[in-house]
């Protein structure tokens, strides 16, 4: 049988043809339109992501001898992950899900090892943070025995591979490195650093003099007690201690955020950064993410999702080496469940980078690639571009660590 098709008839007047002219045009055009919107997306895919995470919300990892919250009252060893905390990577789960199941279509909902790896850095927090996310994120997957009486509704075991602490120099920021805690040293002896902390001298003698032993007048101090009494004072809303007054408490994280990232090797007080510092930190993670976008373009993995689970001085530490803490967390520290993304895309054949960062559990990614320092277009950076700049923060390897 033969299709033919043949032009309007205008028996029915001059009216009728526009009419079916017009039909044919909208008709047309729609097609038109679909089929460019077609080709617009075959060019434009997600072909790779990876994401670096905080854990969640925790108790302190250590406390001082006066401190009337002693691990005896938290009822789990220190630093050990809450169920809120198990929460919050549970919701951050089901927002990864939704990007990259449902928007982006860069993966199935059913779990396979050839999609999808994930690490964690050895510390239960951790790797319980990693657990409550994937959850979540392969909660739809068909892979687990669901006839099976008391097993968790939807849970798939997602396999969390570790490397052991001490070897940890992706996910452990500076661990087991003298070269980059000597340079750390040297900077916080700088005399404008100096002037610095003798300017906070208040904060150190309130310290010594309710703390029922003495702290050093140093960076790690200050960290120290923030880290404890947010935890205690902001995250679980617990009675402070009479000498904890809320100027003190204020002066003290004033404190912090005006010196934390100097001695982490970010400019500052007039001082430019100290890239080796930035390199022997961030930079073997950022590694792992080139190392990983390479891979994906030698096709040398089947794995289209990397998933790693560390702390907040990793999260810390790899975007101070991209340049854009500042716009991302500012001068605090990343949140519980804050979440960064580097994703590969595949633009006209060619390959480029879409960096992303989610500042708690509660949010959503929010693109940040147009504040990285280098050329980038429609919130996109090529990948050469992007390989270009941060050569500088790659280091050689663990060898670096050992230089005197």
């Amino acid at each position: 049988r033969t299709l033919i098709l043949h032009a309007p008839s205008t028996e029915n007047g001059p009216s009728l043809h526009r009419l079916l002219v017009s039909t044919m045009f909208l008709l047309a055009s729609t097609f038109l339109f679909s089929t460019l919107l077609s080709v617009v997306h075959a060019e434009e895919r997600l072909v790779f992501a990876q994401t670096l995470w905080r854990h969640g919300l925790r108790i302190p990892t250590s406390t001082y001898a006066s401190d009337p919250y002693q691990e005896s009252f938290w009822g789990v060893p220190w630093g050990e992950l809450v169920t809120r905390g198990m929460e919050q990577h549970f919701e951050q789960g089901q927002r990864l899900r939704r990007r990259y199941t449902e928007e982006t279509g860069l993966l199935p909902t059913k779990y396979s090892r050839y999609d999808t790896y994930v690490r964690s850095a050895d510390m239960s927090r951790c790797i319980e943070s990693a657990m409550s996310n994937m959850a979540a994120f392969y909660s739809d997957s068909p892979t687990f025995p669901s006839d099976k009486n008391g097993w968790p509704s939807g849970w798939t075991p997602v396999p969390v591979h570790t490397v052991p602490h001490d070897e940890d120099r992706e996910l452990e920021a500076g661990v087991k490195c003298p070269r980059v805690d000597q340079l750390k040293k040297a900077r916080e002896k700088l005399p404008v650093f100096q002037d610095f902390l003798a300017s906070k001298w208040a904060l150190f003698a309130t310290i010594n003099a309710n703390a029922g032993e003495d702290f050093d007048v140093s960076m790690k101090t200050i960290y120290h007690f923030v880290d404890i009494l947010k935890v205690e004072r902001d995250d679980f809303n617990l009675t402070m201690p009479d000498w904890v007054t809320d100027e003190f408490y204020y002066n003290l994280t004033r404190a912090y955020y005006e010196g934390y990232d100097f001695t982490e090797g970010a400019a500052g007080f007039g001082v430019p950064e100290d890239t080796e510092i930035l390199r022997l930190r961030g930079g073997f993670m950022l590694k792992e993410f080139i190392d990983n976008m390479n891979d994906v373009v030698n096709n040398a993995t089947t794995n289209t999702y990397a998933a790693y689970s560390g702390h907040d001085s990793i999260v810390r530490a790899l975007l101070l080496s991209l340049h854009v803490k500042d716009v991302t967390v500012g001068p605090g520290n990343p949140d519980y469940a804050s979440t960064i993304s580097c994703e590969l895309w595949m633009r006209n054949q060619e390959y480029y980078v879409k960096m992303l960062y989610a500042p708690n559990f509660e949010s959503d990614l929010i693109d940040f690639t147009s504040f990285l320092p280098m050329k980038c277009v429609d919130g996109f950076c090529a990948l050469s571009d992007f390989l270009n700049y941060t050569a500088l923060y790659i280091p050689n390897g663990a060898e670096d660590c050992n230089k005197q």
